[in-house]
């Protein structure tokens, strides 16, 4: 039976069909649901496998990005700790790592509280461009597993820049959480933070875009060994595969 994803939308989300096709390519079965229908209880997360929060600018990126959506998400907490908890996969992706954050998610605290967040770049403008990225061998992430120690993902985004304080930085680098970082920081992110897990790996949030480097066409390498797949393609496989 293929897993089933749940990939919730909103007002402004606009890469939800990129996502969808991602998933349904690496064989699953995908739901594109509205937050509202959530909220409403005519659609419950614990029906799904796997959960995403994808990109775009949800709800304009009023007041800060993601700050919106993040706020109807809190309604949900219970849901969404009980799918962690339950260690199905949780994918949130640019705005949806924004909105992770911005909801508490990770990094992980007794308290469930915002404790890091996502700012505008030190450049002070939007940023779409590929970067390289070192990962993690260290982390727990089901999603970067058996990735090469370098990759290359594109970004796209206003507010990447990571911020923590010197002491919830340290106790990410010790747990290993952060399980992406930039090689060479493009928005001036503390820790040149570029993807952050949960300790036990199935709840991660990134700001780069593997839907958007899926298959090798999509790659500014060029490829020599006629693979067609390229970084992308491993992340959204490992939910699955882990899922199965």
């Amino acid at each position: 039976m293929k897993p089933k994803v749940i990939i919730i939308r909103g007002p402004g989300t606009n890469c939800e069909l990129e996502t969808k096709n991602a998933f349904e390519y690496v064989g699953a079965n995908v739901s594109l649901i509205h937050v509202n229908n959530l909220l409403s209880g005519e659609e419950r997360i614990d029906d799904y496998d796997i959960l995403v929060l994808p990109g775009g600018f949800s709800y304009g990126d009023d007041i800060s990005a993601g700050k919106i959506l993040s706020v109807k998400i809190k309604k949900l907490f219970s849901d969404f700790g009980k799918f962690i908890n339950s260690n199905r996969p949780l994918l949130g992706i640019c705005n949806g790592f924004q909105v992770l954050v911005k909801s508490g998610f990770i990094p992980e605290n007794k308290n469930s509280r915002q404790t890091v967040t996502l700012a505008t770049n030190n450049c002070g403008h939007f940023i779409c461009a590929h970067v390289e990225l070192q990962v993690n061998k260290k982390s727990a992430c089901i999603f970067t597993k058996g990735l090469p120690e370098k990759i290359s993902l594109p970004i796209a985004h206003g507010e990447g820049k990571f911020v923590a304080s010197n002491r919830v930085l340290s106790d990410i680098k010790n747990k290993n959480l952060d399980a992406l970082t930039y090689i060479r920081n493009p928005n001036g992110s503390a820790g040149n933070i570029a993807g952050l897990c949960n300790e036990k790996g199935n709840c991660f949030g990134l700001m780069p875009h593997p839907e958007r480097n899926f298959l090798v066409y999509q790659s500014l390498c060029q490829r020599k060994s006629g693979e067609t797949r390229e970084v992308g393609w491993r992340m959204f496989k490992n939910a699955v595969d882990y899922v199965k």
